[in-house]
């Protein structure tokens, strides 16, 4: 079989991959990557492996593109972020490994929930941790850009875990990817800025992380339907309790802190936000 063939169908479980590594399961895939489960035989530790899809392989900026999360992403040590340990090229394809999270997603958690919603006193844990996490990226010039409710990790002791860098940004005007700054991210958590493809900005995760917690609280983001773009440029969401009376909620109960800053993190402009993610936290007085 052709090496070309090998990196077209390169997996099965039990499968020993850049020689340290052995496929557990499949975790998921989309059109960018491939996620397994592997047990690493040099730590005796289960990782994740993320492979960059075979289809991308030949393309020189997404190998550099998971090169550059895999870097940004060990310049962190911190409890609430998903620790990467290596970069990976070779006759396998290309990947990176990272630490094995046991636990679930908060969309998922919120998919199965009644409602598919969570009260500002469940979730104030989980943000504190998020904010926690922010900052720190943010103190190394770096900004997330695809906060959400699939990429927020809660663990089997309930400890939050910010996951995927992938689109992540240094915020340094001398930095390494500056200039760089194609329109990516999820439509829905996207500030107006990063939607035009301004350069990035602490203040992008700001409303991201407004844009998630609105969902966390009242089922949707901020705008779940119809021209996103021009609804994100021209019109102020719902409040909380305007957004859950139309859903049916009788008598929501939500603080005013709360209230007034998820606003505040959704301001159109990056001025009226709050400066940075500990700013939102001693808001919300977590």
């Amino acid at each position: 079989m052709a090496r070309s063939d090998q990196i077209t169908n390169p997996f099965s479980v039990g499968q020993r991959v850049f020689e340290r590594y052995y496929l557990k399961r499949p975790l998921g895939s989309g059109g960018m990557s491939t996620v397994w489960l592997a047990h690493d035989r040099m730590t005796e530790q289960p990782v994740v492996l993320k492979f960059l899809s075979p289809h991308l392989i030949a393309d020189e900026k997404e190998v550099e593109r998971l090169r550059m999360e895999a870097l940004r992403s060990q310049q962190f040590a911190h409890p609430n972020i998903v620790q990467v340990h290596d970069f990976m090229h070779g006759g396998n394809g290309v990947a990176v490994a990272m630490e094995y999270v046991d636990g679930w997603s908060l969309w998922s958690m919120k998919v199965d929930k009644p409602g598919q919603r969570f009260t500002p006193e469940e979730i104030a844990p989980w943000m504190r941790d998020l904010c926690a996490a922010l900052e720190h990226a943010h103190a190394a010039e770096v900004v997330h850009r695809d906060i959400k409710p699939a990429n927020l990790i809660l663990d089997s002791r309930g400890r939050l875990k910010l996951a995927d860098f992938g689109l992540s940004r240094s915020t340094n005007p001398e930095g390494f990817d500056t200039g760089y700054y194609r329109v990516v991210g999820t439509d829905w958590y996207m500030s107006p800025q990063q939607w035009t493809g301004d350069p990035p900005h602490v203040a992008d995760d700001i409303y991201s992380l407004g844009a998630t917690m609105y969902e966390l609280l009242t089922g949707k983001p901020p705008f779940h339907e119809g021209d996103v773009f021009k609804q994100l440029h021209e019109v102020i969401p719902p409040t909380l309790m305007e957004r859950l009376v139309q859903f049916g909620v009788r008598k929501p109960k939500i603080p005013s802190a709360w209230e007034e800053t998820v606003a505040a993190c959704l301001a159109k402009q990056t001025e009226a936000r709050p400066p940075s993610a500990a700013d939102v936290a001693a808001r919300l007085g977590l």
